[in-house]
């Protein structure tokens, strides 16, 4: 795996090795170069491991080739010649020789890169990009890969058969196309890169994260060009005479449709909940893994020297993993827990009976063994298992008080051998009969019955990939604004990447997919749809932008006003019947496929936008922004008051849904019935405090005491203080016996020092 952290670059490191250390990498080709074949040799076979020693034979023919055929190497050597003959370079290297000699180091500066990414401006002539690959980056990176030294990918190439006359903007060569051209397999000639083993999942590694940096780059360019605004305030903006518009608006940040970000895993959690509002809870939560042993993926490797896990490449085009949440047609709901059984089963089945299951049930649905048998099992968890293994024995499928199913696990007498260790229903991992034997992988399959789990389920399904590290690195912002985040440095926090989801973003396959699909409905106030333009644009030419003139939302009423079918629908049910044409900003009638609408969520504290949205959940047919106003013929001067009119805030549900709405986003929180009682109006105090606001702006709105108003001055220290001792002693117990010796002194010495 590799490291995510802001920028693809390799580091040469000091030119000679550390005291005690042996040379590898470039210092190989100054250090010692006498003896240069057996230091290559050690470096593969280890001071204790004498049994995975190279061939010296092999290591000189490798060398050979390379001097013989790569002109980049050749090149290389005779810089290295030169160096190496420099006078003052000799001096230092007989200096360091002498210290170490005398028992102190000396390292010489680090040395340049051979190879790295080139940021600056390009020439317009070559391709508007800020970011480029050098072509000889690849074949310097990887001489095993190019062996004569070849340029890797430029952003010159064109596409075979599309000329720059045809289409500028598709005849080059991308570097997500380049890098897909590059692993695929081809019949009648042998592929380097597939056969390189180790080697080939460091090149997919580096050639994702190359191309999630360009990405990166590029939209955060764009961030000193590309401004966001109303039109209504670029309009007022006219009418005092401003043409300049390089100042207005706000800058546009890392996007949703950037896959991956923080903005498009909430969106695609967003989309989940929308599908839950619609169809109700999911019936069954599946996740399914890849088997390497899969009959096809052996066909394909049988005539080879590789195992599966040298081909990424393939594994990820066997789904190699994936969280489904499945929702069963109304007909098909299991409506009580007797109903689970025929469904899924959690037990052993009988090796007379069915030695197929038998079979695939011990080699793929076995948790464990863990515990007491086997304290080492990445389950464990301050000595407990984390997955709560080994269930109970149950003679009958029921729910506890938490709502949550608990399989039959009945005490038959089967059992499983793992590890020298007998195992019995207790420690099956739940799963579907016909599944199992179709897939032969494992495949765990949950009855999610409880509206409790969901949220978790589907923030679990689009949470992202995991993180290591974290870091917060205030931005560089040129308009001197500190409290602006970041996003694309926030993406940058250290997040681990497999060699099989580098495989499966380089081919383009999807990362989310969702049926029925969910359309985003924006929506916007009188005059205050959103533009998004350039700094250097002219302010006529961004005011009659065909998305001013019409919106989807605008685009919306003006279709309800000539269409008697349109007029049936609200909103949110409009994509059901009809989509939207983009290139004519037009809604025509649906005739294939199928959709639901998602309208953009806003806060309460928005004001009318929010009113607006109330409104649009409930009203059909609108046509136009004074028949929203409009209730039984009189026009209201808010939308708030037109939903009062309407009847729509007469009570508390408005605001009860709003709340639960955003409980779906938002953290979970318990508290104790005698601190809900004492804390919700102090609480909600100072949510209003931090946001200008107080209590006393709401009619009829009890008010804390002030007393407890007062201690709002030590708002940062009560939350500061606000943690489980309990739970943060567990999380210290267990991080502090995970520790490395090394990182245990320093941990010591740290806290010692403090």
């Amino acid at each position: 795996m590799r490291k995510l952290g802001g920028q693809n670059y390799h580091s040469i490191g000091s030119l000679l090795p550390a005291k005690g250390s042996e040379p590898k990498f470039s210092r190989l080709y100054i250090y010692d170069i006498e003896n240069k074949i057996a230091n290559r040799q050690r470096c593969f076979r280890g001071e204790k491991d004498q049994s995975t020693s190279i061939d010296s034979d092999v290591i000189e023919d490798i060398k050979v080739m390379l001097d013989s055929n790569n002109v980049l190497v050749r090149s290389y050597r005779m810089t290295r010649d030169t160096f190496l003959k420099d006078p003052e370079v000799d001096m230092k290297l007989r200096l360091i020789e002498r210290r170490e000699q005398a028992g102190r180091t000396y390292n010489l500066p680090t040395a340049s890169e051979v190879a790295t990414l080139i940021i600056g401006d390009i020439s317009d002539s070559i391709e508007k990009r800020d970011i480029v690959l050098h072509p000889s980056y690849l074949p310097l990176q990887y001489p095993l890969l190019f062996p004569y030294g070849d340029d890797g990918y430029s952003v010159d190439i064109l596409h075979r058969g599309v000329s720059f006359t045809t289409n500028t903007k598709c005849a080059k060569c991308t570097m997500r196309e380049y890098f897909a051209y590059r692993i695929h397999d081809r019949d009648h000639s042998f592929s380097l890169n597939l056969n390189s083993k180790r080697l080939f999942q460091q090149f997919l590694l580096d050639a994702y994260t190359t191309m999630e940096t360009e990405r990166l780059y590029y939209i955060r360019r764009q961030q000193h060009v590309l401004r966001c605004d109303s039109s209504e305030n670029l309009r007022n903006q006219k009418a005092q005479g401003t043409t300049d518009i390089s100042n207005v608006g706000q800058r546009v940040i890392l996007p949703s449709s950037f896959t991956g970000g923080a903005r498009y895993m909430l969106q695609s959690y967003l989309d989940a909940m929308s599908l839950c509002k619609w169809f109700g809870y999911p019936d069954f939560f599946i996740t399914f893994t890849c088997n390497p042993k899969w009959p096809e993926i052996k066909r394909f490797l049988k005539d080879t020297s590789l195992q599966p896990k040298d081909r990424p490449d393939i594994l990820c085009r066997g789904l190699s993993h994936s969280h489904i949440c499945l929702f069963m047609h109304s007909d098909n709901k299991l409506l009580t827990a007797e109903l689970i059984d025929p469904i899924i089963s959690a037990a052993i089945p009988d090796i007379i009976e069915d030695p197929e299951l038998y079979s695939l049930v011990n080699e793929f649905m076995i948790h464990g063994p863990c515990g007491d048998e086997n304290m080492n099992c990445p389950c464990m968890v301050d000595k407990k298992c984390s997955k709560n293994f080994p269930k109970q024995f149950c003679n009958h499928s029921s729910v506890d008080q938490n709502g949550f199913p608990l399989y039959r696990r009945r005490n038959d007498g089967h059992f499983v051998e793992k590890l020298g260790v007998m195992l019995d229903n207790k420690n099956v991992v739940p799963y579907n009969k016909y599944l199992l034997k179709r897939y032969q992988t494992h495949i765990n399959i949950e009855w999610c019955n409880q509206g409790s789990s969901i949220k978790y389920l589907f923030k679990y399904i689009n949470k992202g990939p995991d993180r290591a590290i974290v870091a917060v690195v205030p931005a560089n912002n040129e308009c001197g604004n500190n409290d602006v985040v970041d996003e694309i440095a926030e993406y940058y926090d250290c997040g681990y990447l497999s060699a099989c989801e580098a495989s499966w973003r380089i081919f383009k396959y999807d990362v989310h997919c969702r049926y029925p699909s969910v359309v985003i409905l924006p929506f916007h106030l009188p005059n205050q749809q959103h533009i998004v333009y350039g700094e250097d644009d002219d302010i006529d030419d961004v005011l009659d932008k065909p998305s001013v003139a019409a919106s989807k939302f605008t685009s919306w009423m003006e279709c309800n006003a000539i269409d008697s079918e349109a007029r049936k629908l609200t909103y949110v049910e409009f994509p059901t019947k009809f989509v939207w044409i983009l290139n004519v900003r037009f809604w025509k009638r649906r005739k294939v496929g199928k959709a639901i609408g998602r309208i953009h969520s806003v806060s309460p504290k928005l004001g009318e936008a929010y009113f607006l949205r109330i409104l649009l959940n409930k009203v059909k047919g609108l046509t136009s922004f004074d028949e929203i106003l409009t209730v039984n013929g009189q026009r209201h001067s808010s939308f708030r008051n037109a939903c009062y009119a309407l009847g729509l805030l007469d009570d508390d549900k408005e605001y009860i849904d709003a709340i639960k709405e955003a409980s779906h986003s938002g953290s979970e929180l318990s508290l104790g019935v005698d601190e809900l009682k004492y804390l919700t109006l102090f609480e909600i105090e100072q949510i209003l405090l931090r946001n200008n606001s107080t209590l006393k702006n709401f009619k009829n709105m009890p008010y804390p005491d002030v007393e407890s108003v007062s201690s709002s001055n030590n708002r940062l220290i009560t939350e500061e203080l606000d943690y489980d001792i309990p739970v943060l002693k567990n999380d210290y117990d267990r991080m502090f016996l995970a520790l490395t010796n090394e990182l245990r002194n320093i941990f010591l010495n740290i806290m010692s020092a403090i």
